[in-house]
């Protein structure tokens, strides 16, 4: 069995250039080629010999090929079907029966069918930008499934995951994914350790999904609020909530009830205090709800 190596940059233009494949900038194709980072993505998911892995978007296989090692089966996803020919000549050379590689856009699929067949599974991934909020809210909407979620991903993206209140990178994004997760920063990742070299550099972040917060209603309201509280940045939460409710007494009662003042504004808001919001918003706007 002939040794590959999918973090040399050689290797990796020796692969693009027999399979005539140009990276897209589109689907953000930049290949990591720092063993270190993957190391460090792989220690931060916590493998364990009879886990199941989802990757989404394995690229060249710099994390499938050593995800493969240490885990039952990785399912990895991937868009690009030039990308998918070279990954299955390289898991046909190494004979990895480890992996099932599935050629789709792991948007267009529900968590239960990505995992075919895996009842849970962790979520391994080096993922672009442009598919970080899609891709999120797709998985997260299945979060019984996904134990461990380790992403690396643009590192402005990975400080609003993770920002706390009153940042600058605090916003709706932010409350959505520490409602349902407990996020945390786990480092930068220089843009130097991809190819081609991206202009920006990426960050480590792990997200360990918790049990919904709140009732349905509630929760259906709480990202509600969020959104146009975020939405109009400058107004005063007052203002956003009259805007939604169309009701600026109501929307003052609202605040008033729950604590928030009328002054404050969406980024001052803790998570606790939006989660009293939206608890405060149905039993104002349905009494009945709450009896």
């Amino acid at each position: 069995m002939s040794e590959v190596n999918p973090f040399s940059v050689r290797q990796i233009r020796a692969w693009l250039q027999a399979y005539q494949v140009r990276p897209s900038k589109g689907w953000g194709q930049n290949f990591l080629t720092d063993r270190r980072v993957a190391q460090r993505v792989l220690d931060a998911a916590d493998l364990q010999p009879d886990d199941a892995v989802l990757e989404v978007g394995p690229g060249l296989g710099a994390l499938t090929l050593l995800l493969a090692e240490r885990v039952r089966r990785v399912v990895a996803v991937e868009v690009d079907a030039r990308l998918v020919a070279i990954l299955q000549s390289v898991l046909e050379a190494q004979r990895l029966e480890t992996v099932t590689l599935v050629q789709a856009n792991a948007l267009s699929q529900p968590v239960p069918e990505l995992l075919r067949g895996e009842p849970q599974a962790k979520v391994v991934a080096n993922i672009p930008y442009s598919i970080t909020s899609p891709l999120l809210e797709h998985l997260l909407k299945d979060k019984a499934h996904i134990p461990l979620i380790v992403l690396t991903v643009q590192k402005e993206v990975a400080e609003r995951l993770t920002a706390a209140p009153s940042s600058a990178a605090y916003g709706a994004l932010s409350l959505f994914v520490q409602y349902h997760t407990r996020a945390e920063y786990l480092g930068r990742v220089p843009n130097t350790a991809f190819y081609p070299q991206p202009e920006v550099d990426s960050a480590i972040v792990r997200l360990t999904p918790l049990p919904d917060r709140l009732p349905p209603l509630e929760q259906k309201w709480f990202f509600k609020l969020t959104r146009a509280g975020f939405g109009k940045r400058r107004k005063t939460l007052r203002n956003a909530l009259t805007s939604l409710l169309d009701d600026a007494d109501r929307a003052s009662a609202i605040l008033r009830r729950a604590g928030v003042p009328t002054a404050a504004r969406a980024e001052e808001l803790r998570l606790e205090q939006w989660l009293a919001l939206a608890q405060e918003t149905v039993r104002t706007l349905y009494p009945e709800h709450a009896g």
